[in-house]
């Protein structure tokens, strides 16, 4: 089952936003994706991957085999563990597309003249320990300066954006977002409240329509190899959300300049 996860929603409750029974949760959550998953088909269904609170895009899910071993005991499900494990196979693609805070130079570099190219460096896990094996792939597609909110041209803070394509082929903790945001890529993602710049985050949600709680990272398409219970593989698109869509609306030649670039990538805008 492959669903299309809106912004702002947890994919599966957690002890970070707490137990649905519990009253003293962070706070009022939405009905994560899993549950809604469950009661939208009638069966228990597993997560294969995740996708941070607010991000959105593809989500897969396996439904959940009910079997038991000689003794009577569950078995795990092999549907899941098959999925999961086909989608660490070197062959599986997850591509995303990023809104970065940025104009596509850094330190100077012009990432446009780059096409695809991969950065290895370590990120942090949840309890700050530096991780080496990461790698995410990235290019950098399009970007505009946009005219200012008032009238200081000189002002470019909360002006710039680029429209990035990154495909991780390690599943670190807020890996894409560590590496976009890093000393040596400078693009922070629009919205990123744990890795972004909160003045120029603030600006977005006040004058550019940037949702609260959105991090503007979108799971674009995924790709699985086959599998006996895929033997076609998995291919799959996400459309941009409306959300995204808004924000881009305002600056249409900047998404003129993407959509070639996309449609290369197997992506329609």
């Amino acid at each position: 089952v492959i669903v299309s996860k809106p912004p702002s929603v947890v994919v599966h409750h957690s002890s970070w936003t707490g137990k649905r029974s519990d009253p003293k949760r962070r706070w009022k959550e939405a009905t994560p994706m899993l549950q809604r998953v469950r009661d939208a088909t009638g069966r228990r269904v597993n997560l294969v991957h995740r996708l941070d609170r607010g991000a959105s895009g593809c989500l897969v899910f396996a439904f959940a085999q009910n079997t038991a071993n000689d003794v009577g005991e569950t078995a795990p499900c092999g549907i899941t563990k098959t999925l999961i494990e086909s989608m660490q196979m070197p062959e599986a693609t997850k591509t995303y597309i990023a809104l970065c805070d940025g104009d596509g130079t850094w330190n100077g570099v012009d990432y446009f003249q780059k096409g695809w190219f991969n950065l290895g460096s370590p990120v942090k896990d949840e309890w700050g320990k530096l991780i080496d094996d990461c790698s995410t792939d990235i290019r950098f597609i399009a970007g505009k300066l946009l005219p200012p909110i008032d009238d200081d041209e000189e002002n470019e803070e909360g002006r710039k954006i680029c429209i990035v394509l990154t495909r991780p082929s390690t599943g670190r903790w807020h890996q894409v977002r560590q590496h976009l945001s890093s000393g040596t890529i400078g693009h922070a993602i629009l919205g990123d409240s744990s890795h972004g710049r909160s003045r120029t985050n603030r600006i977005w949600k006040k004058k550019r329509h940037l949702l609260t709680e959105r991090t503007c990272l979108h799971l674009a398409r995924v790709q699985l190899p086959s599998t006996e219970y895929t033997p076609n593989g998995v291919d799959v698109s996400c459309p941009l959300p409306k959300d995204i869509m808004k924000m881009l609306n305002d600056m249409p030649e900047l998404l003129e300049e993407a959509r070639p670039l996309l449609l290369e990538e197997g992506i329609n805008i």
